[in-house]
């Protein structure tokens, strides 16, 4: 067995380096920016043949398949055993399987192959000295794409990654804008080829290699993986090449060859330096398919030069010859069927036939005379001019020299006859130069001609190629997307608009059959508030069970500054393209929150929809239709949002929003005791890590699972006035320890200095913060356009707890005031069944009170977490942030 790469990167950076060439990185972990810093020594650098797992997960899942394919190519359990580390047992369980029988563990995701599992190769300075950073930096055109990722489920599609006022966020690398072109490097396509040969590469998944520039320690890729096996060559400074978060450190001219692992290059710098000082790499990336596995590839491998002609002309010509048999059908069976007989039973085939009888004017004799004197073009030659001008300039021009030889024969002379003779041959030289201007003049206009129907042919097939997506995914992901199906540029279908309201789930349901609605798109900003049957994860589910695509797309979010510059933004343009695509082809349909479309920003969508030449139809309760008025005045809490929002946020900043205090109703002993009476909230981690379904999200929910985690060790968690975490992996216990940490040192638990932050604090848990995003009500937001004189929302909207937990900010009380209180709870429950508010004697409390710490004047509510995506304010009580 190969050694695991864990070892070899730990071995390589505890080792002892006898010349003394330590280099000192440091660099910033993905998605967290964590600081940490490696030693690397170019004489105990990681090479060979290395094993790598991204879990163990992935380990076990990997080992199980091993052992079934081992058996099927006849080796022994012992064997087996032996050359996968794992017990006989192990083998004995597994071995017999087929691979569908096996379970995928969790974090296996279902878009990946695992039959492309493969250990790492490191070959060192495979193309070293080479110089082809300097090379190609001069000579590619390079351009910035946009960030995206793949999704977790429905199929493995890549989603656009946005800002938190929804622009694309771009990619921290920029790549070749063709690629590698064959011969524009050829030392590059000498080490191409050495790869492909040593490597064994038969099927390439990309017509041809990219190639990325990271032009300073700024640049990076986000770590993720892929389907297809990777070659990696890296010119330039070495960079750091994380492989399943494992730093391996590439030099100059290094080669790489993985399967799916999880690999990504961090933001990295010198000890010492700045990310901006370090120097730039050029990486060149090949993905391939195994050996064994090119029918799953996308074509067969060819040579990197192809000189057969592209899928553009193939189209052009295929579609020219389509035009042209359709022709010569349509003569041979209308009224043109005799003299087209008349020619053929001559001897001529029916294409000469029937471009001599459209030359012609349809007169059999004239056809049969042009035919004879071969003055008829062929249709092959149909896109050329019907006169061959190339043949005409060079008649004209070997009269025009014969012209003037003779001219210059005669000058020669030096007599009077000669000289009028020469005169006389003048004329005809003015003559053959003018037709030579005018023949040049419309060679140039056919020729300009020609390239501009090209580029508009050019750019119809990539109008028809860009219509072609499989619904996984984001539809604007490819820049060829992006540059033609915008909602201007689609044509014209109707949607329909729908508000959540009152109603049941039930009536919902039969307000999309009855309209027939199959593709239902759910761009609520605050889908976690209302109903729990409106709640996208519920709404998913029951969508799926009625056969209805669903997708949540949350539009006019407070981060973004609301929904009119929402929509203006890529983030709403891209969504409402997207909307357009699934309109032209099902019914669709868009949900808002409220039940008259003119109170929501449904109303926005639609008229954004209307501008562009498309209809939008508003359901509404009871089933009736209605059309969105084109000349619809928008109401002034839609278009005075962004002012709002902006206002508000300068407000937090300087810190002049007083934070929201906690009625004494919520904080009394009667409502503590209540509580305590109810079960305790279990929260699953797993479970809540599983919802993921990107990256970034699952990033966001671990986090929040850690923030649960530290809490859990307060007086009051453990009372029972928190919920109880189940199932913690030690990813989350790590980074609950790490909170605790910062904390203690006087920092936010992400590790910030406070005194960075501004001066009203870090902004709260729901507000949009570049990662995150809003998902309910902002108490903040309430309270500033109340002093704007507009109607407040009722008191019902400004309640931050869940299922009765409004009442952490009560009291700070330890454990056996908690007990206590439980079990006093209980006494009293049993003993006055007739009191109407459920409160404990006036002297029951008046004991339990003494107690108790007094409840600080200020307290902070205690939000529930994960589920509405809020987090626990300050309390005095628990000692957190």
């Amino acid at each position: 067995m190969p050694s695991k790469l864990a070892d070899a990167v730990a071995a390589s950076q505890g080792a002892e380096n006898q010349s003394g060439l330590v280099e000192r990185i440091t660099w910033l972990e993905c998605f967290t920016d964590k600081e940490r810093t490696s030693e690397f020594c170019e004489a105990t650098d990681p090479a060979g043949n290395l094993e790598s797992n991204s879990s163990t997960g992935h380990k076990e899942y990997q080992d199980r398949l091993r052992a079934i394919a081992l058996r099927k190519e006849g080796f022994e359990k012992a064997e087996i055993a032996e050359a996968i580390g794992r017990p006989a047992k192990f083998v004995q369980t597994w071995w017999r399987k087929e691979p569908k029988e096996v379970p995928k563990p969790a974090g296996v995701h279902d878009y990946l192959r695992t039959d492309f599992w493969r250990d790492i190769e490191i070959v060192r300075g495979f193309g070293k000295g080479q110089r082809i950073y300097e090379d190609a930096l001069t000579s590619m055109d390079w351009v910035q794409p946009m960030a995206d990722g793949r999704e977790f489920k429905n199929g493995g599609g890549y989603r656009l990654k946005y800002d938190k006022e929804g622009r694309m966020r771009p990619q921290g690398n920029q790549h070749a804008k063709d690629g590698v072109i064959p011969g524009r490097l050829p030392e590059l396509d000498k080490l191409m080829q050495k790869v492909m040969v040593e490597q064994g590469i038969d099927d390439r998944v990309l017509k041809r290699p990219g190639l990325l520039w990271y032009p300073d320690g700024h640049a990076d890729a986000i770590v993720h993986r892929h389907e297809a096996w990777t070659a990696l060559m890296s010119f330039g400074s070495p960079r750091i090449l994380t492989i399943d978060g494992h730093p391996v450190l590439l030099r100059d001219g290094d080669l790489i060859v993985f399967g799916t692992q999880r690999h990504g290059v961090p933001k990295m710098c010198c000890e010492g330096s700045t990310f901006g000082d370090y120097g730039g790499r050029m990486s060149v990336v090949m993905f391939f398919m195994p050996t064994g596995q090119q029918a799953s590839g996308a074509a067969p491998w060819k040579a990197i030069h192809d000189s057969g002609p592209s899928r553009k002309a193939t189209a052009m010509l295929r579609d020219a010859d389509l035009g042209h048999d359709a022709q010569v059908t349509g003569l041979l069976s209308g009224e043109r069927a005799s003299e087209m007989q008349q020619l053929m039973d001559i001897g001529f085939d029916a294409p000469q036939a029937a471009t001599a009888l459209n030359a012609a004017g349809f007169d059999v004799a004239a056809a049969v005379e042009m035919l004879l004197n071969r003055s008829v073009p062929l249709l092959a030659d149909n896109c050329e001019a019907c006169v061959d001008r190339s043949g005409q300039i060079a008649a004209l021009l070997c009269r025009l020299e014969e012209i003037q030889a003779s001219k210059w024969v005669l000058l020669q002379d030096g007599s009077a006859e000669a000289a009028a003779a020469a005169e006389n041959t003048d004329w005809e030289e003015t003559a053959i130069l003018e037709q030579l201007e005018e023949l040049q003049k419309d060679e140039d206009a056919g020729n300009a001609n020609l390239a501009a129907q090209f580029a508009h042919y050019e750019e119809m097939i990539d109008a028809e190629d860009a219509e072609n997506w499989d619904g996984r995914g984001d539809l604007m992901v490819r820049e060829w997307r992006r540059l033609h199906l915008h909602i201007e540029q689609q044509d014209p279908s109707t949607c329909y608009a729908l508000g959540c309201g009152s109603m049941t789930e039930r009536s919902f349901f039969e307000l999309l059959s009855l309209h027939s609605i199959r593709v239902l798109y759910d761009f609520r900003s605050d889908g976690e508030q209302g109903p729990s049957h409106f709640k996208p994860s519920h709404l998913e589910g029951a969508c799926k069970r009625h056969s209805v695509h669903y997708r949540f797309a949350p539009l006019g979010r407070e981060g973004a500054y609301g929904i009119l510059k929402h929509l203006k933004e890529d983030e709403g343009r891209n969504m409402l393209a997207e909307l357009v695509w699934w309109a032209r082809r099902k019914r669709t349909a868009f949900l808002g929150k409220e039940e008259d479309w003119r109170q929501d920003h449904r109303a926005a969508v639609a008229s954004r929809l209307a501008v562009a030449g498309h209809g939008v139809k508003h359901v509404s309760a009871d089933g009736a239709l209605e059309d969105h008025p084109y000349d619809f005045e928008m109401p002034d809490f839609i278009a005075g949002e962004e002012v709002r929002l902006r206002r508000l946020e300068k407000q937090r900043l300087a810190g002049d929003l007083a934070r929201p205090t906690k009625s004494a109703t919520s904080r009394s002993t009667e409502v503590v005791a209540q509580r305590l009476t109810q079960p305790q909230k279990v929260i699953d981690a797993a479970a809540e890590l599983r919802k993921a379904n990107t990256q970034v999200e699952l990033c966001r929910i671990q986090r929040r699972l850690a923030d649960v985690e530290r809490r859990s060790a307060s007086s009051d968690a453990k009372a029972g006035l928190g919920p109880k975490l189940l199932h913690v992996n030690k990813w989350v216990k790590a980074q609950a320890e790490e909170q605790r940490e910062n904390l203690a040192a006087g920092k936010t638990k992400d590790g910030k200095d406070k005194d960075k932050l501004a001066a009203g604090g870090p902004a709260p848990s729901y507000v949009w913060t570049g990662s995150g995003g809003t998902c309910g009500g902002n108490p903040d937001f309430l309270a500033a356009i109340s002093s704007d004189d507009v109607l407040a929302a009722p008191t019902s909207e400004l309640s931050l707890s869940v299922d009765g937990g409004g009442s952490g900010g009560s009291a700070g009380s330890a454990g056996s005031a908690g007990s206590a209180l439980r079990g006093i709870a209980c006494s009293e429950a049993a003993a006055s069944p007739g009191r109407a508010d459920g409160g404990l004697a006036s002297e029951t409390a008046a004991a339990v009170q003494e107690s108790m710490h007094e409840a600080p004047e200020n307290s902070e509510p205690l939000r529930e977490p994960l589920l509405n995506c809020r987090r626990w304010a300050k309390r005095q009580g628990n000692g957190a942030a």
